[in-house]
């Protein structure tokens, strides 16, 4: 019986959630807090309703019900913190700047059929890809990076990257196929099937439903196509195949199929400190204005227009004068003038404001000192934790970024290549995995104290505890092309008769001593 009302109820819920999510979530909501009376005795403390938690009972829907209800809110408030406050904008530069930088670079990294680097065909790969690096926008103005960088920035702002491979012939183009950029906006829920009841995947392994714009098997959660209005907002809906879509989110939770802005657990914090900075720096202009107010002892006049004084030929004259940014006002005859003095801001703002800005950096990701430009205090070890901190940090982000984005339309681009005869690679169509085999270099971070770190990466050389590749990949540089401009340099000196001379001998075997020097 109680299976049956719960099966009854969960029909309801899913018919209105066709029409309203957000209705559906908070009935759901409400169930579930009658649910929880009886079973109090059982729970955690920290899950029990008291005095101090008072009606502290989220829910704990579907998380694509919650995502449908809440990520057009979060969208439009965090992108308009980010129009708007200066330290979020400085937030979303920080991790496509650390995360993509100038771009992930693309090597190729075939191998021959005795396990060694194929330079040959490696180089052939990387020139088509490059070739085609420059052309990748649809509409003709952007490189490659510049689409990795803006979608890395749209990962950060809505949550989630979508991007639509196009593959239109276009005279002196070196290959028809190109990457257009979409905004999450675009994706609609017009289409929406989900939870309707009729659906049986028990007979129909195969079938499919639609949700916030996704058709998906229901059986796997795999997705089939997507359904997007019109970029211009107008004319029909657009459905495109998922193998054209390269869609990019960080999952939190299974089944999700749509992503959540970066910064959704500071959204409220940022737009708070942006009030209280602004109502602050709002006061002190004007306490700024006032230079001194005046004193009387005839508290018979206070009700009186004192603002003018009558002249000589029987005018009005302004008591209220103002210069620049001071005001002056002219007194009777016994007043006195007392200047004014203003405390604001407070000797409370800017620790207040340090300890909003620690949790606008734990919400963000961006560390303290680079969201806030804040240096004080810091010195080599301090920065060295930082660093290390923040770098381990933006391993998954980047990896992520690769598999999601760089993976999917540069592979692509290979096969196009191949398919219309730029490249031509023996037996690709029996095992293209071979041919996209690739390295992806983020961007690195200068050293703080490069003398320093070199004497301690050179000496993890020497005991093996770490390669020169892995050195050169941490300065976010591929040890190949360092080793080609080295032999560069060294042929350009050679043939204009210069001759460098070498390190003495305490700086190179301690390149730590020319500090002390």
């Amino acid at each position: 019986m109680i299976d049956a009302y719960q099966k009854i109820s969960d029909i309801v819920d899913r018919s209105i959630g066709v029409i309203s999510p957000r209705r559906a979530l908070t009935r759901r909501m409400d169930r579930e807090r009658l649910n929880l009376v009886g079973k109090r005795a059982e729970m955690y403390a920290a899950a029990k309703t008291t005095r101090l938690t008072g009606a502290w009972n989220p829910t704990n829907a579907n998380i694509n019900d919650i995502i449908g209800a809440s990520a057009p809110y979060l969208r439009a408030r965090q992108r308009q913190l980010i129009r708007d406050f200066p330290y979020l904008a400085r937030a979303v530069r920080i991790l496509v700047d650390y995360t993509v930088g100038t771009g992930i670079m693309f090597q190729s990294t075939v191998e021959d059929s005795d396990g060694k680097r194929d330079k040959k065909t490696s180089t052939k790969i990387e020139d088509a890809v490059k070739w085609w690096m420059d052309e990748a926008s649809t509409d003709g103005k952007q490189h490659y990076y510049e689409i990795m960088r803006l979608e890395k920035r749209q990962d950060v702002e809505a949550g989630e990257l979508i991007v639509v491979k196009t593959f239109e012939k276009i005279p002196n183009k070196y290959i028809p196929y190109a990457l257009q950029s979409y905004e999450a906006d675009w994706l609609t829920s017009s289409h929406d099937n989900y939870n309707s009841g009729g659906i049986d995947i028990s007979a129909d392994p195969m079938a499919t439903e639609t949700r916030q714009g996704i058709e998906y098997y229901k059986l796997t959660g795999r997705v089939k196509g997507y359904w997007f209005q019109d970029p211009n907002y107008g004319g029909k809906d657009v459905y495109v195949s998922a193998e054209n879509v390269v869609h990019g989110f960080e999952m939190l939770r299974p089944q999700q199929l749509r992503g959540v802005p970066a910064f959704a657990s500071g959204i409220l914090i940022a737009n708070d400190l942006q009030s209280y900075m602004d109502t602050e720096i709002d006061g002190a202009k004007m306490a700024a204005k006032w230079l001194a107010f005046i004193e009387t002892p005839d508290a018979a006049m206070r009700q009186l227009n004192l603002n003018t004084q009558t002249a000589s030929n029987g005018t009005d004259i302004q008591k209220i004068e103002e210069l620049e940014n001071a005001i002056i006002e002219y007194t009777r005859p016994g007043e006195k003038v007392v200047l004014s003095s203003s405390n604001r801001p407070s000797s409370s703002f800017d620790p207040f404001v340090r300890l909003l800005l620690t949790m606008l950096s734990i919400a963000t990701g961006a560390p303290y000192e680079l969201l806030s430009g804040d240096y004080r205090g810091m010195n080599f070890s301090t920065l060295q934790i930082c660093r290390s901190d923040f770098a381990q940090q933006l391993r998954p982000i980047a990896a992520r970024h690769v598999r999601q984005f760089a993976m999917p339309t540069i592979n692509t681009a290979i096969d196009i290549a191949v398919l219309t005869g730029k490249l031509t690679l023996p037996g690709f169509w029996q095992n293209p995995r071979r041919y996209y085999a690739a390295e992806y270099q983020p961007p690195g971070m200068d050293a703080i104290n490069p003398l320093r770190e070199a004497k301690a990466q050179v000496e993890s050389i020497n005991f093996g505890l770490k390669s020169p590749q892995e050195v050169a990949r941490e300065r976010g540089r591929d040890l190949e092309d360092i080793y080609k401009e080295i032999l560069a340099a060294r042929e350009l000196a050679k043939d204009m008769g210069l001759n460098f001379a070498a390190a003495n001998k305490p700086e190179k075997n301690n390149p730590a001593a020319v500090e002390e020097q």
